[in-house]
């Protein structure tokens, strides 16, 4: 029960400061862009959005969030409550996955991926993976043109080797997260089983990774230059 009441706080949070209606807008832009395309590229073209936008939103959008609360002093507050790290850092990212799984289903049936469900589940890994990440940086930054560098570092690792060895067949490619997920989300993987278990296995290092960043989030006390 204290996991739903964080994640519908965490959704009111996000609705409050329009996250929804923020990708309500990207997500018609988007639409009119796969609608101009040709047929034969839509597929890629849905690809390369769902990846670089609704399915690593979280890189960035979490370090908004935290950088926030930390402004807000709201560390200090939950520190003094029975909240677990763990049940903080799942309501976060649950919360954030639900508009990348709502974002990327519209664009994945739009520009004709494949397979939805395996489609959908590629975008969850990505999207816990990511914003594991973003809450990492931002735990490691105390002002936002920090967490800008760390967060476009980080966008760099995960976007331009998916992005540049996209076609690629190289089984040893699975390895990383981006050229796991992008190759699930289209279609056709070397093995799809390998690339979810590849994301899978990252999720949990970024998961044990933000447990440990929020730990010392709730430890210290001090707020973030926004």
């Amino acid at each position: 029960m204290r996991l739903l009441r964080l994640m519908a706080g965490d959704i009111r949070f996000q609705w409050k400061y329009g996250f929804y209606s923020v990708y309500a807008v990207f997500t018609a832009v988007y639409l009119m862009t796969l609608a101009a395309v040709t047929e034969s590229a839509r597929r890629v073209v849905a690809t390369v959005m769902i990846y670089s936008d609704p399915a690593a939103m979280g890189l960035f959008f979490m370090g908004a969030i935290i950088l926030l609360e930390k402004s807000q002093r709201v560390d200090c507050a939950l520190a003094t409550t029975p909240i677990r790290t763990l049940e903080y850092l799942t309501a976060k990212l649950i919360s954030l996955a639900v508009i990348s799984l709502i974002v990327g289903a519209i664009l994945a049936v739009a520009g004709g991926v494949q397979n939805l469900p395996l489609c959908l589940a590629a975008i969850l890994l990505a999207s816990v993976f990511c914003s594991a990440c973003g809450l990492i940086a931002a735990e490691r930054s105390q002002s936002l043109n920090r967490f800008v560098l760390w967060s476009m570092l980080i966008e760099l690792i995960l976007c331009l080797p998916a992005l540049l060895l996209f076609g690629i067949e190289n089984p040893w490619l699975m390895l990383h997260p981006g050229v796991a997920a992008v190759w699930v989300i289209h279609g056709g993987a070397p093995s799809t089983a390998l690339c979810l278990l590849s994301l899978a296995a990252w999720c949990v290092a970024a998961l044990w990774l933000g447990d440990r960043s929020v730990k010392r989030y709730f430890a210290e006390s001090g707020g973030a230059a926004l």
